[in-house]
């Protein structure tokens, strides 16, 4: 995929896509021209479509990673090489809401606070609990965050 890769990551850079896009986009690229042996110059729609449904049903890849396969074989196909009709057919995966955290029961969480020895380690976890705080939000917390006045 030598000259065929240069190429794409020509038209990437174009694009002005992230370097982290660039760098998957040509990732799976790759794997797909290595999963038949041949360049993706010689492959059609039902090579691609075998391809795709290899990654889901045997691969059993995620959500999010189908989607961005997806989106690198439809660059790959429609702008580098001007083969729109190639991936036109292709359906794009429909977008899912993410799921909301599990909340857990008050047993647990009291288990949890109780199994904590030091009160400063305690209080921090339980303000990050009941304030629903990251950690990297929970990192940055001063005092002058909190409004005791309030409680």
């Amino acid at each position: 995929m030598g000259k065929l890769r240069d190429r794409m990551e020509q038209d990437l850079i174009l694009r002005r896509l992230r370097p982290s896009t660039r760098r998957n986009y040509l990732l799976y690229c790759r794997k797909y021209a290595e999963h038949y042996w041949r360049n993706p110059e010689e492959l059609s729609e039902t090579e691609i479509r075998d391809y795709l449904m290899h990654l889901i049903d045997v691969e059993q890849v995620s959500s999010s990673t189908y989607r961005q396969i997806v989106a690198a074989l439809k660059f790959l196909y429609t702008v580098t090489l001007s083969r729109p009709w190639e991936v036109e057919r292709i359906p794009f995966p429909r977008n899912r809401r993410p799921r909301l955290a599990a909340v857990l029961r008050a047993d647990p969480i009291v288990q949890l606070f109780a199994a904590l020895r030091r009160p400063k380690y305690r209080i921090l976890l339980m303000t990050c609990y009941a304030a629903g705080l990251r950690i990297s939000e929970a990192c940055r917390l001063r005092i002058e965050d909190i409004d005791s006045r309030r409680a």
